[in-house]
């Protein structure tokens, strides 16, 4: 146990070495008066009162475009569209988001069985994920094992959508108004990518995500109807509370002295909060799984979703963040929840 908190240590020491410089670089202004312009606006639309309906419906998917590539050696396809996705007019830091190309093409990783009418399995890859040759190899378990149909959306910022040379920055962080509406554009691209799954008339479908990808699961899992389990692994469901603790202190301390609120973020966040919506999931197709000593998903976060979705089935495990995928309770619990949804057989 003492090894596998050493290696979400190094992990978080990486994070903090590299600190965003936020703080310095005379950005906190702009932040602290988008939240206040957001908290306004969000006030006046209703959406604080009704976070639903900040989420607008996105157009179905329909023909995106396919290539098939070898990837940590399997043959997959690399599916790719034009988002769509724009944040209201008048919304703060619209035209700062329109102006991330990398954003505006969406990118999916996709296993595909033989035959029609097959199961398929939404996985929302982490923070710091997105490239296929780390997301195939955590994912392909469900499709080499289970034999589902496993589809692998990349988050906006990550993989081939990155802005910056690494993957996920710009995402979390306290440039609250960008991590909004990476996360609006997440759920966006998600729930198109269903329509495009729904065409292919299959058997059922769930939905599955880790850490940063959790959060995202939780979040559409409370806007569409038709899933048949849902899975929320080591997800983090507190932004603020995460950034009151991993943010690097001295540049949420001068943040917070230029007028920085953590409580003003958690009111704007709350529109893609997955603690402001109940998965349309039947319990007994819930499942989470946490790790007991997770020192960047702290175990509060995980508990706190699952008493949010009325204690379901919740799978503990001896580790930290980074070591889910030697646990054989986590894939237990996950095949527990995806036979008992009918994804697959006993």
């Amino acid at each position: 146990l003492a090894a596998k908190i050493a290696l979400d240590d190094l992990v978080l020491g990486i994070e903090l070495a590299n600190g965003s410089r936020f703080a310095a670089d005379g950005e906190v202004e702009r932040v602290v008066e988008e939240l206040d312009r957001c908290r306004a606006l969000f006030d006046e639309q209703g959406f604080l009162e009704k976070p639903d309906t900040y989420h607008l419906a996105p157009p179905d998917l329909v023909d995106p475009e396919l290539r098939r590539r070898r990837v940590a050696g399997r043959a997959i396809e690399v599916l790719r569209f034009e988002s769509g996705y724009a944040p209201r007019p008048g919304e703060p830091g619209r035209e700062r988001w329109l102006g991330y190309a990398t954003c505006r093409e969406a990118h999916a990783y996709v296993l595909r069985q033989p035959g029609e009418g097959r199961p398929w399995l939404v996985c929302t890859n982490g923070y710091r994920m997105g490239h296929a040759g780390i997301d195939v190899r955590v994912f392909e378990r469900f499709a080499t094992r289970l034999g589902l149909n496993v589809l692998i959306p990349v988050l906006p910022l990550h993989g081939p959508r990155r802005r910056s040379r690494q993957s996920g920055t710009g995402f979390l962080g306290l440039d609250v108004v960008d991590t909004l509406h990476a996360e609006a554009q997440a759920v966006w691209d998600i729930r198109r990518l269903l329509s495009w799954i729904r065409a292919q008339s299959p058997r059922g479908i769930g939905g599955l995500g880790l850490s940063l990808g959790g959060y995202t699961t939780s979040l559409y899992a409370g806007l569409v109807d038709d899933l048949d389990c849902v899975v929320a692994g080591i997800p983090l469901v507190d932004i603020p509370r995460m950034l009151d603790r991993h943010a690097v202190p001295h540049e949420l301390a001068q943040a917070r002295r230029r007028g920085f609120s953590l409580e003003r973020a958690r009111e704007v966040l709350a529109v893609v909060s997955p603690l402001s919506y109940t998965p349309r999931v039947p319990k007994a197709n819930r499942m989470i799984f946490g790790a007991v000593a997770d020192r960047l998903v702290t175990p509060d976060q995980v508990r706190d979703l699952w008493r949010h979705w009325d204690e379901p089935e919740i799978v503990w495990y001896q580790g930290g963040h980074v070591t889910f995928r030697v646990e054989r309770g986590v894939y237990a619990g996950i095949d527990r929840t995806l036979r008992a949804a009918g994804l697959v057989d006993p």
